[in-house]
């Protein structure tokens, strides 16, 4: 089967662009040809060299007349293309509804003989927006229960599916559980408006115990968190490892990972640090929400409140709250794992398609 994975513009570096490698990865290795097509090159211009074939549908284009609009270019570049490489069976519109309209446009005009278009969100409607474009994909794949519903409520005449994000499994290593003193990871880009390094920070301000904290990431709020980090006089007890392509081949040994973001679609990095048998503490939002059971796996907190997350810290210090096993970490994000979650998709791909592989 032939499948288009269709989205705006990756940066290069985060969970949307692991989920997109491995994916595409494991359709192809499933016999599927598939092909990414973009606006634009990457800013990070080394994740497109994952894929054998990689388009950029308005990278560099002009308008055809001065009134044309932005949704209307990008379609007929798309269209463009695919007069030149030939139709998909399916189009997974990725990333943003956005997507699913420009889909639409650029293959309305094909009739019976039109692509399927399924929707593959990775942020949801209500802080993209655009949400009305939705109803112009087939079908839905949703990455988590309550982005799910965040499509119905757009979408209640198409299939919403939900399948999962999904983890290379096999390709992971458990790491060691460091005990004293208690080492804390945070994983991911240094971009405050969304991933709240603030509330971290200030969370860890106070503790009393022996404590460190691994932080593998960069961002434009750099420079930032780490001032404030040294206004809290917590900055001695932090590593800045700066960005890393493989950031796990970093962490030897772990007590505990912690997110702190406002908004997250899923919380791929959560059922990473999971997947190597480290407990999680994360703000209680989208996402986390789903992986993270208290006590069970790790702990969450309410999104913003620092005091809460210095409470929860403290009592792992104390030996009030016991970490979770590597086991029960494990075993916890199993249902996650490449093979499932692409048996998910796929399945769906093929119904919707109404082909038989």
């Amino acid at each position: 089967m032939n499948i288009d994975i269709v989205l705006g513009q990756a940066a290069g570096r985060g969970g949307l662009e692991n989920v997109i490698t491995i994916t595409a990865h494991e359709l192809e290795r499933r016999g599927h040809t598939v092909r990414i097509f973009q606006m634009s090159p990457s800013y990070y211009k080394e994740w497109d060299q994952d894929f054998l074939e990689i388009y950029y549908y308005s990278f560099g284009g002009k308008k055809s007349y001065d009134e044309e609009q932005p949704l209307f270019k990008h379609a007929l570049n798309y269209r463009t293309y695919l007069d030149m490489l030939g139709y998909p069976d399916v189009i997974l519109a990725t990333h943003t509804p956005l997507l699913s309209g420009i889909c639409r446009l650029a293959v309305c005009h094909m009739g019976s003989n039109t692509p399927k278009i399924i929707s593959w969100l990775h942020n949801p409607p209500s802080v993209v927006g655009g949400g009305e474009f939705l109803k112009y994909s087939d079908a839905h794949l949703a990455i988590s229960k309550k982005l799910k519903q965040e499509i119905l409520n757009f979408d209640h005449d198409h299939i919403v599916k939900y399948i999962g994000n999904p983890v290379d499994f096999p390709i992971i290593n458990r790491v060691e559980r460091c005990k004293e003193p208690l080492k804390f990871i945070y994983i991911g880009r240094i971009v405050n408006s969304q991933k709240r390094l603030d509330v971290l920070l200030n969370g860890l301000s106070g503790l009393k115990g022996n404590w460190s904290l691994q932080i593998i990431g960069d961002g434009s709020d750099r420079v930032f968190c780490e001032s404030l980090a040294k206004k809290l006089d917590i900055n001695k007890q932090i590593k800045w490892e700066g960005w890393n392509d493989h950031p796990w081949n970093l962490v030897d040994e772990a007590s505990a990972f912690i997110l702190s973001s406002d908004i997250e679609s899923f919380g791929l990095v959560l059922v990473e640090a999971l997947a190597r048998g480290i407990p999680v503490i994360s703000t209680d939002c989208e996402g986390p929400d789903e992986i993270v059971g208290n006590g069970i796996n790790g702990w969450l907190y309410p999104r913003g409140n620092s005091k809460r997350l210095r409470y929860i810290l403290q009592a792992i210090i104390d030996e009030k709250y016991i970490l979770p096993s590597s086991e029960a970490c494990i075993s916890s994000v199993q249902k996650y794992s490449l093979n499932t979650v692409i048996n998910n998709m796929e399945r769906e791909i093929i119904k919707q398609s109404g082909l038989q592989e």
